[in-house]
């Protein structure tokens, strides 16, 4: 119902589960929206705030996790590995405590909405992972393995992630979230396909065990869990169903969803958008099969779920010391907790929501008060436990009663040294007044807030007419207000930012990686976190007054501070609060080739910098670039003004290598050489023009409409690759963007115009002044323009001369049969993930092997993350395959790179993942795209003609 989601305190990072309890029609609840899901998450739809659907079914969803503590955890390797629908099956519908733990956060993946890879893919996929929890009501948690790319065998994944290291952070999450059931969406065998899905299945099973023992991972027993023995562990049976010894129902209609839980789930699948995994919502019957691998209980294999397993909250009793009667004492006020949700339950109606507060309030008193008996003797357990239950109550009272709270930022952006407001706002929608204690606002150590007085933040007439429809009722100081039914209130901070305050960096980015994993940080309770804690937290102690069968609700709430905009074309939305530093500073490209000997020795490039203000005030800054000996820039240093927060200039410098080149007289014997620039803005201190304080960081916000933005930090630093590379200078490029890559950027490295080609120009533009054209990465998949207008491209290449590149594209490729000749791929197809695999030559003396460039051994070292995918597996008798490769143990693929004639030109395909290695600035893949674009029809024809070994028939050996 809030903009800003309620924000558990430690009271509430403990363990709850519940039952599920129908809410029969005939208490009137009616799902009155097709989104009545998304307000028992923890998280707000991203960027939007306001009600989501009716305060009945937001409680009715609430009400179905009260009384009881059922908890289920799945386990799989990527993003959009878990079984959405069985998650939105058991949180939504039954009720059950459910999350998803990845291993990985999918950097290693590819990206179809954007330029982003690595770290940056892996926030969305984080973001999308959470937007799609925010429909199932998962929660979502992760071990600190780096998606490092495909993997064919466990054996290969392991020696990235060492193996006890990824069990022991398995481990930590069974032990904290303590579930009754653990469900490992894979077998832990070569049938998972994927080596990290093997792994996956293999430490899902180990860790189940390992979990229970006092011997394993001691050290975590001493930081806040105890060993915990699950009594299920199921596997999905999505490869042999019938195998599968229970069906869980995923596809009947749920009235508080309006839909079924498999629909609810295919639109959490849908948040997918970086894989491309949009889907229909389809109804009627869906199951999720399920076999029992391990067993705790004397519950058969085909009995339910929870057969045999004891999720009562009177077992909560046993955990705590005997003496003075406090088992008793704790089953009676469980008693009373699940009593008092009994009711609530009966008491809820569609038109009239509030009639279930009463319950609520005494269902809230009990657990609180459970809750001090469990802390009072040390049982820690049972204490978490019995918190989650108080927090569900609190936020099912504060949903049925109308109570609305958030606290609204006037910036999303802090700096610092920045002073800005936060304002509380509270709506009371109930029918019954309520008293609110004076706010508080939770931020980091060393910040200066003051709670403002009344007279000092009314607010102006524009604030009123645009986010009010009356006068709020003022209040300030430490004082109590009572608030009236329907009315408003507004408290006030004035928060100023330290100099001090460090950017706003999600833990697990702030140290670098140990080889592909992230290193945490010493604070357990962060690990496997999707992200870190909020920045700033807002607290408002309510009481609702009003008479019921128990004493009026005392509790605090609690709601993340976010930023409130309007926009004039979407309305309002909602921004999480960062600090980033005053100002930040790239430079591009990020890589650089300068090709060594020959011409190319004497050859000046530029580089651009590029700064951009945080800050309110103007800033004149000095943008420099740190350069190693024998370079040079031009000019040494540029002033620039900055006039306000968002402001930004760009300039540009030009950087030449002055001690001597060295490089020989012709590219053969130049060296390979790698250099590093680091850009940097100096601003003078506003007191006078000594320079005081410098930013040598770029900061780039991953912001798309379906996920929270987060920031991501990088050095202001380039890598110059200088080695020999040549091209025919001549050439025009013409480029068909696929999914989002920087090939086109590498190209214009090499010295090379290119022309982006779009839709317009496919269907019936010019096409003759180019070349070459290359066809971006999966582009048959996303672009239907580039389908219908493949036969202009071949007829282009017929006709004029060109030569043809299309970059690797998916199974849409040889589907649609969009080469000129035969082409088939295998399922799954063939591909090398090994970078470090062993290419042969099969005709080194070919033209798009020895001309401009030489290719041989060394420009397939330092390749990144795989050598390449989507190979051809057959093909017809015009192609001509160049090279061989294999990963470890398997026989060789011929099908990487293969050039035909075509008419008067060539066509050529590859799967080598140029698409990476570019932007990677691998010295080798600029030499051997050189080769490709500058083939020559007349000389690739020259050397078939010469009684070249080409074979007869194309296909693997």
């Amino acid at each position: 119902m809030d903009a800003s989601p309620e924000i558990p305190g430690q009271e509430d990072r403990g363990l709850f589960g519940s039952r599920l309890v129908p809410l029969l029609l005939a208490a009137g609840l009616l799902a009155t929206s097709a989104a009545a899901a998304r307000a028992a998450a923890v998280q707000p739809a991203p960027r939007h705030g306001g009600p989501t659907n009716s305060a009945a079914a937001e409680a009715g969803l609430l009400l179905r996790q009260l009384g009881s503590a059922r908890r289920v955890l799945l386990v799989a390797a990527h993003p959009d590995d878990e079984d959405t629908a069985l998650l939105a099956e058991l949180d939504r519908s039954r009720g059950v405590r459910t999350a998803y733990l990845s291993l990985t956060r999918g950097e290693g993946g590819q990206n179809v909405i954007g330029p982003e890879l690595g770290e940056g893919l892996g926030l969305i996929r984080t973001g999308e992972l959470l937007a799609a929890r925010r429909l199932d009501g998962a929660e979502q948690y992760f071990t600190r393995a780096y998606d490092f790319g495909y993997s064919k065998t466990a054996e290969e994944t392991f020696e990235h992630w060492p193996r006890e290291r990824l069990l022991r952070d398995v481990v930590w999450r069974i032990r904290s979230f303590r579930p009754h059931v653990v469900v490992s969406i894979f077998s832990g065998t070569p049938n998972d396909g994927h080596g990290h899905h093997q792994v996956a299945g293999i430490l899902a099973r180990s860790a189940f065990r390992a979990a229970a023992d006092s011997t394993r991972f001691t050290d975590q027993l001493e930081r806040g869990v105890d060993t915990w023995a699950a009594d299920k562990l199921y596997r999905r049976a999505w490869r042999d169903p019938d195998r599968a010894t229970l069906r869980v129902p995923t596809g009947e209609y749920d009235p508080l969803l309006g839909r079924s839980p498999f629909q609810l789930a295919m639109e959490g699948r849908s948040q997918h958008r970086s894989q491309g995994f949009g889907t229909v919502q389809p109804p009627g019957p869906r199951f999720t099969r399920l076999l029992l691998v391990e067993n705790r209980t004397e519950a058969g294999p085909g009995e339910p779920l929870f057969a045999g397993v004891d999720t009562s909250l009177s077992v909560l009793a046993d955990a705590l010391p005997p003496g003075e009667g406090r088992p008793e004492e704790m089953r009676d006020r469980v008693e009373a907790l699940r009593r008092a949700a009994d009711r609530a339950r009966d008491s809820l109606r569609v038109l009239d929501a509030g009639a279930a507060a009463p319950a609520l309030r005494d269902a809230l008193a009990a657990a609180r008060e459970a809750e001090r008996l469990a802390a009072s003797v040390g049982a820690e357990g049972p204490r978490r436990v019995l918190a989650r239950q108080a927090a569900v109550a609190r936020r099912a009272l504060m949903a049925a009663s109308g109570v609305s709270l958030r606290f609204r930022a006037e910036d999303d952006l802090w700096v610092p040294g920045q002073t800005l407001r936060v304002h509380a706002e509270l709506w009371n929608g109930s029918d019954v007044a309520l008293r609110a204690g004076a706010p508080e606002l939770d931020l980091p150590a060393g910040w200066d807030v003051r709670l403002l007085p009344p007279d000092s933040v009314r607010p102006t007439a524009s604030e009123r007419s645009r986010f009010y429809g009356s006068e709020p009722a003022m209040a300030g100081g430490s004082g109590s207000l009572e608030v009236a039914a329907g009315a408003m209130a507004r408290w006030s901070f004035r928060v100023t930012v330290p100099d001090t305050a460090a950017p706003t960096q999600q833990y697990f980015l702030r140290r670098e990686r140990a080889g592909d994993l992230y290193r945490w940080p010493d604070d357990p309770d962060l690990h496997g976190r999707p992200h870190s804690p909020p920045l700033a937290v807002g607290r408002l102690p309510l009481r609702l007054e009003g008479a019921g069968s128990g004493p009026a609700a005392m509790t605090a709430v609690r709601r993340e501070v976010r930023y409130r905009g309007v926009d004039k074309a979407r309305g309002e939305y909602w921004r999480p609060v960062h600090v980033v530093p005053r100002l930040s500073i790239a430079a591009r490209p990020e890589v650089m080739i300068s090709p060594a000997g020959g011409e190319g020795a004497a050859r000046t490039d530029s580089v651009a910098v590029t700064v951009r203000s945080h800050v309110e005030d103007s800033v004149r800054a000095a943008l420099s670039l740190r350069v190693p000996g024998g370079w040079s820039t031009e000019p040494g240093r540029r002033t620039v003004l900055l006039a306000g927060s968002g402001a930004s200039e760009t300039r540009s410098f030009r950087l030449r290598r002055t001690g001597g080149h060295g490089d020989g007289t012709g590219s053969s014997g130049a060296p390979w050489t790698t250099h590093r620039i680091a850009a940097e803005a100096r601003a003078a201190a506003a007191a006078g023009d000594t320079e005081s304080a410098s930013w040598d960081r770029e900061l780039s916000v991953i912001d798309y409409p379906h996920i929270e933005p987060a920031p991501l930090f990088r050095d202001a630093d380039l890598r110059i690759e200088r080695f020999p590379v040549e091209v025919d200078r001549d050439l025009r490029v013409g480029y068909v963007m696929g999914t989002g890559d920087d090939v086109p950027t590498a190209i214009r490295q090499l010295g090379l115009p290119v022309t982006m080609i779009g839709a317009a120009r496919l269907r019936s533009g010019d096409l003759g002044e180019f070349d070459v054209i290359v066809v971006g990465v999966r582009a048959y998949e996303v672009r239907e323009d580039l389908q219908a207008a493949n036969p202009r491209l071949l007829d282009w290449a017929r006709e004029e001369g060109g030569t043809l590149i299309v970059q690797y594209n998916k199974y849409e490729f040889v589907e649609g049969d969009y080469a000129p000749f035969r082409a088939t791929m295998a399922r799954p197809h063939d591909r090398v993930t090994d970078e470090r695999a062993e290419v042969s030559l099969l005709h080194p003396e070919a033209p798009p092997l020895s001309s401009p460039n030489d290719i041989g051994d060394r420009d397939f070292r330092g390749w990144v993350q795989e050598r390449g995918l989507y190979f051809l597996h057959e093909w017809g008798d015009a192609f001509t395959p160049l090279l061989s490769m294999a990963d470890p143990g398997e026989e060789p693929r011929r099908g990487s790179l293969l050039v035909a004639p075509l008419g008067r030109g060539l066509y050529v395909y590859t799967g080598l993942a140029f698409f990476r290695q570019l932007p990677a600035g691998v010295p080798g893949a600029y030499r051997l795209f050189a080769n490709l674009l500058s083939l020559e029809p007349g000389e690739w024809r020259s050397w078939l003609d010469a009684g070249s070994t080409a074979p007869a028939d194309g296909g693997q050996p």
